[in-house]
């Protein structure tokens, strides 16, 4: 019954009651659990799970695919600051970003249209979570717009937001959290020269491009 599929949902302690009343077993709960150890037997509960991609999506061109995020940031105060970006999915290029020290929902409408001015592209497609910042009338608007596509990692598509994610990791444990973060201004300052020093220098703290990542940021496109 341990190993059977048939009892496969019903917990061990359980098992040991529903055997009882089968009239096959009678032995109690720690019985049972002392003969699963000692006979190393295996519940048949193995989980099947939709299949996942296994390498993040990936674009062929700049400005092809965006990446917009939003991330807390805990200041010595306990006051929060809140950290927006756009990054290019290519290119891995912060083209737009803004910090303040309340959550602003508009945020996000007015980074994609300064990224969408910036970069004089074509119509790119931008991940984005779930959330009011990514989900609410400014962005809808800039999508109604036609300058890009919103789409919902996760749901519309079998990727996640992951790159930009990782961004976060790589900007907090390599650097920010390597400063004394006092205020919303500090947060700024070390922002703007972290862009500064990984914009034209692929390799700064770990990011990794190929050669034609690292010819479009030379050029600046």
């Amino acid at each position: 019954m341990v190993t059977s599929p048939e009892y496969r949902h019903v917990p061990t302690s359980s098992l040991a009651r529903l055997a009882q009343r089968l009239g096959k077993v009678f032995a109690s709960a720690a019985t049972w659990h002392r003969l699963v150890r000692l006979h190393k037997w295996r519940r048949c509960r193995q989980r099947v799970h939709p299949a996942k991609p296994k390498v993040g999506i990936r674009a062929t061109a700049a400005n092809e695919i965006w990446h917009v995020d939003t991330t807390l940031i805990r200041l010595l105060d306990g006051s929060r600051a809140y950290l927006h970006a756009v990054i290019d999915n290519f290119s891995r290029r912060i083209l737009a970003w803004n910090v303040s020290g309340s959550f602003e929902p508009a945020i996000t409408a007015k980074l994609l249209r300064a990224a969408s001015d910036a970069t004089a592209t074509s119509k790119p497609t931008v991940l984005v979570d779930g959330g009011i910042e990514n989900f609410n009338s400014a962005v809808d608007d800039v999508v109604a717009s036609g300058i890009l596509k919103r789409v919902l990692a996760q749901t519309e598509i079998d990727f996640s937001n992951s790159l930009i994610e990782s961004w976060w990791r790589i900007l907090k444990h390599q650097w920010l959290y390597l400063n004394t973060l006092d205020t919303v201004a500090t947060i700024e300052k070390l922002v703007t020269y972290l862009r500064r020093a990984t914009q034209y220098s692929p390799s700064t703290f770990g990011i990794s491009r190929t050669d034609s990542r690292r010819d479009v940021l030379r050029d600046g496109r």
